[in-house]
């Protein structure tokens, strides 16, 4: 066989396909029913056709993936790294290779053998997706980073400049590394967001491999380093739950309900709270400390409460008491009762895959993995679902050829149609269960009533302090509060954020 011949069976390998396309389209259509919005955002200019590797934070197990897939650019095909051994089991082997999937042996200590396959993709001008991380997690901030993927690009790197000097063709003396900041509002729940920032590329050449060639180990862990800080830039990170749930109540009091702040928006005001509430900068202002400490409180009293902000937020300006809790439970039953034709249908015919959701929520113990549970039950049940209706619709018309067209037709739209009218009844239903704990909690009996009123104080409180000393800071110079000064206008020209109601 022919160089060129070679050549070319190389890169039909790496070709995008069928199977890739397929798990594309699937994985669109996961993300579209699962998240309520996707932001995405590219710094610069991504290679349409040169060997790349991404770097991305792995906080939500197969849904990482996925969002990646959907979400390159320039639809980029993705390769992604699997061990070894998968590739032995007949099927999964299969599988693994139809989609691009690269075989990594982790027991070999010779890199060329570890990077095998990678170098070859990469070799063939394609992509390759590594969470450098290692594993998937639920924490406050990100894992370390591992140096697989800058042993990956300087591997790549040697072994083309060593191709050159053999004489043989080369023609990569570069490798850019994309870095991606994926960031969920809520990844455990059905209809959050997900943000994803692909940032500015870094570049790799030949001074850095001359670099590598002097000192490896330090000049992958440079390069780990540059990875690390540019995807720690695109991702919220706290030092501790603490200062997160503290940052998340002060969130919610500036901006109020979801949409009070824009998804372009929502990783820097995250941060910027978190570097002002960070156990740092307490020493340097007082009044952080009671402020930190009331706002921890609010959260787990309205967590007690099974309440959220801006369920206590409705009585902000206005004295609670059983009426205006009765009338507004009245008000939010009336609107959901009027809108339940529009949607109960779709409810109704769905409703398995949603109570299967929910018991998926209350036995999975690890939180990053109940959204894959999640949609792998719905997709494992809508396959069958879907095509059960198609075909009585097909039946229903003797199996004509108009019956067809006519099921190919009203099952995309009766799913287009369901998903539209669903979230803001969603909301709505949100809002009544809210409503309907206020009602019962103040008809309860005094000590319930008197759990409810102090946390309506407790927020008061907390949103005056947290006012001032945003002012505060502001005054003094600190940019992270003249940052959220500027983004929640309405909170400081008012005192009080949008609330739902």
């Amino acid at each position: 066989m022919s160089a060129n011949a070679l050549g070319t069976e190389k890169t039909n390998v790496y070709k995008e396909g069928r199977s890739y396309s397929a798990v594309r389209s699937l994985c669109r259509f996961a993300l579209w029913a699962y998240f309520r919005n996707c932001h995405v955002s590219v710094h610069d200019n991504v290679p349409t056709h040169s060997p790349m590797l991404v770097a991305g934070n792995h906080l939500n197990m197969v849904l990482d993936p996925a969002v990646l897939i959907v979400t390159i650019p320039h639809n980029r095909q993705l390769h992604f790294w699997a061990l070894a051994r998968f590739f032995k089991i007949p099927i999964i082997g299969r599988i693994f290779t139809a989609v691009g999937v690269l075989p990594v042996d982790t027991k070999t200590r010779s890199n060329a053998k570890l990077f095998e396959s990678t170098v070859d993709c990469l070799g063939q001008n394609q992509a390759v997706a590594v969470f450098p991380e290692g594993t998937s997690y639920t924490a406050p901030h990100h894992l370390p980073f591992k140096d697989g993927l800058s042993w990956a690009a300087y591997e790549f790197l040697a072994q083309q400049h060593q191709r050159r000097q053999r004489g043989e063709s080369a023609s990569h003396s570069s490798i850019t590394i994309l870095p991606v900041g994926i960031t969920y509002t809520t990844k455990d729940k059905w209809r959050s967001d997900v943000i994803v920032h692909y940032s500015e590329t870094i570049q790799v050449g030949e001074q850095d491999r001359i670099q590598f060639a002097e000192d490896p180990k330090a000049t992958v862990k440079q390069l780990t380093t540059r990875i690390t800080e540019s995807i720690e830039s695109a991702t919220i990170n706290a030092p501790d739950w603490d200062t997160d749930n503290a940052m998340a109540t002060a969130r919610s009091i500036l901006f109020g309900h979801r949409n009070g702040i824009q998804l372009n928006s929502y990783v820097k005001i995250s941060q910027s709270l978190i570097n002002i509430l960070h156990p740092l900068m307490i020493p340097k202002l007082t009044e952080l400390a009671n402020l930190k400490a009331r706002l921890l409180s609010f959260s787990r009293t309205t967590k007690l409460l099974q309440l959220s902000d801006q369920d206590i937020a409705v009585y902000q300006k206005q004295k609670i008491t059983i009426t205006a809790a009765t009338l507004r439970l009245l008000r939010i039953s009336l609107k959901l009762l009027i809108e339940l034709p529009l949607f109960l249908p779709g409810i109704i015919i769905h409703s398995p895959v949603y109570l299967l959701g929910k018991a998926a929520e209350s036995v999975e113990k690890f939180t990053e993995s109940i959204a894959q549970d999640k949609i792998a039950l719905a997709l494992g049940l809508l396959i069958p679902l879907y095509s059960t209706l198609f075909y009585q619709i097909w039946r229903w018309m003797r199996f004509s050829f108009g019956g067809f067209l006519l099921g190919a037709f009203l099952i995309p739209t009766f799913v287009r149609y369901h998903m539209a009218m669903l979230d803001k009844r969603y909301d709505l239903l949100k809002e009544l269960v809210a409503a309907w704990r206020i009602f019962v909690a103040l008809t309860g009996g005094k000590s319930q009533r008197a759990e409810v009123e102090e946390a309506v104080e407790l927020r008061k409180w907390c949103a005056a302090n947290l006012k001032k000393v945003l002012l505060k800071l502001k005054d003094q110079g600190n940019e992270d509060a003249a940052y959220l000064v500027d983004q929640a206008q309405m909170f400081f020209q008012d005192g009080v954020a949008p609330a739902m109601d």
